[in-house]
């Protein structure tokens, strides 16, 4: 289906998509057609009653987690880029049974581009441009925060967790996957991979999208055996590949196809 798909995510029998050109989310239930629209729109579909909640207000989606009855959508602001250092970057906060009662479009502030985040221990863990920050979701402070200029990152993309001490954080600028030790608040270069994106952890294996090399789309899908560091390609299909998400024992992913309007989900 032709949509600007930019992330991915599943959560129980709902999917996430984002679209950063669109400015929307859509959440609905797996078993129906995803529909995206042209305005700033969160889309909530019941799973009995197929009642339809919409909310403006975003800039730039890009990723979403759940947490303690909330989901988490990462927005990067008015003045999307990949390295603008402008402060407008912000998470919204939504309730997770689709209520339209309490919903937050700028739970969290002061971030510059933000991108991958993932919560653990009431902290939510957010990609930003070239450090890692950690805020804690009911102070709303930061409480962690991590750089990797010394690397000369600056596109910070995607995040997954092993246990609640170890994360996973793909740098696509410099093809690099890093794992941070929360607890040392340390990084070492885990393994290199043709600029990673979207990944998810599965049964000690860490599945993983590209983006492709020189400008070109020739983005792979591939799993990294977590024990060996061994990276296999899965299937042949090549593109500006994205999100990636896992739903029963299939792995669904996005590719942009052609910047910045068509996209599909795959």
């Amino acid at each position: 289906m032709k949509i600007s798909a930019y992330r991915l995510y599943f959560w129980n029998d709902f999917c996430f998509i984002t679209s950063i050109n669109l400015n929307s989310l859509t959440m609905c239930n797996f078993k129906f057609l995803f529909s995206l629209f042209p305005v700033s729109i969160f889309c909530f579909i019941s799973v009995f009653a197929q009642d339809q909640y919409s909310y403006s207000g975003f800039d730039s989606p890009v990723s979403v987690t759940q947490y303690g009855g909330y989901y988490y959508l990462s927005n990067s602001g008015q003045n999307f880029g990949l390295t603008i250092r402008d402060g407008d970057g912000y998470i919204s906060r939504i309730r997770s049974d689709g209520s339209q009662e309490d919903v937050t479009y700028k739970y969290i502030t002061g971030l510059n581009n933000p991108r991958g985040i993932y919560a653990i221990k009431n902290t939510l863990y957010v990609c930003d441009i070239d450090r890692l920050v950690g805020i804690d979701l009911s102070t709303k402070k930061k409480v962690f925060e991590l750089s990797f200029k010394k690397d000369q990152v600056q596109q910070l993309t995607g995040i997954v967790s092993a246990n609640d001490k170890i994360l996973y954080v793909s740098a696509t600028d410099v093809n690099t996957i890093f794992e941070v030790d929360l607890s040392a608040k340390k990084y070492t270069k885990w393994t290199e991979t043709a600029s990673p994106t979207g990944m998810l952890i599965n049964n000690n294996s860490l599945y993983v999208c590209s983006m492709g090399t020189d400008s070109l789309p020739n983005g792979k899908l591939g799993v990294i055996d977590m024990k060996t560091k061994q990276y296999t390609q899965l299937g042949d299909d090549e593109g500006y590949l994205w999100g990636l998400a896992l739903h029963g024992n299939k792995l669904y992913y996005s590719d942009w196809i052609n910047f910045p309007n068509r996209g599909v989900i795959k």
